[in-house]
């Protein structure tokens, strides 16, 4: 063991117990051409599939139209961090059902965590941390009112 690894705790994955009843979620089930050779997905993919939770997370639960956002308001959305935890394969055919949490809210970002169950146990977390910018001068800006509303609200009641 490295020096870098003592005191590190490896992620554990959740059970479907230990999820907040009020948090959104979404099913996605993985295709042929998103799979290795052997029926794996492919690594990238789950970072695709993320990100189409989080368009749809920003629709169905907070009422945002990500792609109003992103083009007539010109404010980009993009992740300045983004990683995954993998605790067991997806197979290709396999369904996953993807929650979203808001672990922080920052002035001018806010960081996701998402966690996709197979069955009852999380086979996979992705982590993303996003910056709000002006399309227009590439600038960090405040995150806007409503979208900061929106994401203070998300998992409340």
């Amino acid at each position: 063991m490295s020096s870098q690894d003592q005191g590190k705790q490896h992620p554990v994955p959740y059970t479907r117990e230990q999820m907040q009843t009020t948090l959104w979620s979404w099913q996605y089930t993985f295709r042929h051409g998103q799979c290795d050779p052997a029926g794996i997905v492919y690594t990238p993919e789950f970072f695709n599939v993320f990100n189409h939770a989080i368009e749809h997370w920003f629709e169905e639960s907070l009422g945002l139209s990500y792609y109003d956002i992103l083009g007539p308001r010109q404010i980009g959305l993009g992740y300045v961090s983004a990683s995954a935890e993998f605790f067991t394969p997806v197979l290709m055919g396999e369904e996953v059902e993807i929650f979203v949490q808001i672990r922080e809210i920052g002035g001018k970002s806010y960081s996701l965590e998402l966690n996709a169950f197979k069955g009852d146990r999380e086979a996979l977390r992705g982590k993303f941390t996003t910056v709000t910018t002006s399309l227009e001068t590439h600038s960090s800006i405040k995150i806007p009112a409503d979208i900061r509303m929106a994401l203070s609200g998300y998992g409340k009641s």
